[in-house]
This record gives structure tokens, sequence and C-alpha cells, in this order.
């Protein structure tokens, strides 16, 4: 009884499209506005133009300053501002 109810909530999350312990990725510009506005404005980094490289860099030290962002949303972050702040 517990095996098959245990399959079964395993295959509605799998079909549901539902992933356990993923959170939902946002996009670079959404990711700005919310998680760097909090210590600063957004139009600080908006004035900036970097390599994407530097743009790495960039964000690597806010994440140590204590920037919430996971892997995913780091490098969605980066690819967005290394296309759209670009020197």
């Amino acid at each position: 009884m517990k095996r098959g109810l245990l399959l079964g909530l395993v295959l509605t999350f799998a079909f549901s499209g539902i992933s356990l312990g993923a959170a939902p990725t946002e996009d670079g510009a959404s990711l700005l506005e919310q998680r760097c506005s909090v210590c600063h404005p957004s139009a600080r980094p908006k004035a900036a133009k970097k390599t994407p490289a530097e743009w790495e860099s960039t964000v690597s030290r806010m994440i140590g300053k204590g920037a919430q962002l996971n892997a995913v949303e780091k490098k969605s972050l980066i690819d967005y501002l290394g296309k759209t702040y670009k020197p």
C-alpha cells in the first residue's frame, strides 16, 4: 500500500513537470531588479560596461558579500549582463 502511494506521488510529480528541490529560474533582467537591488539601485550595474569575464568577477564578488544566487541564476545573470551592458 505505502509503496503504491509513493509510486503514485513520484509519477504525479514526474508527469506534472514539478521538479523536487529545484527552484524556478528567473531571467537575468528579473534577477538584476530583484536580487541586486536589495543592496544597491539597479542603475548602478546598468551604468557599468564590462566584458562577460568582468561581469563574472563582479557577480562572484557580490555573492561573496551576500547576494542570493544559485549557480543557474548566477549564469543567467552573467549572460544577461554580458550581452546587455558590454563595452
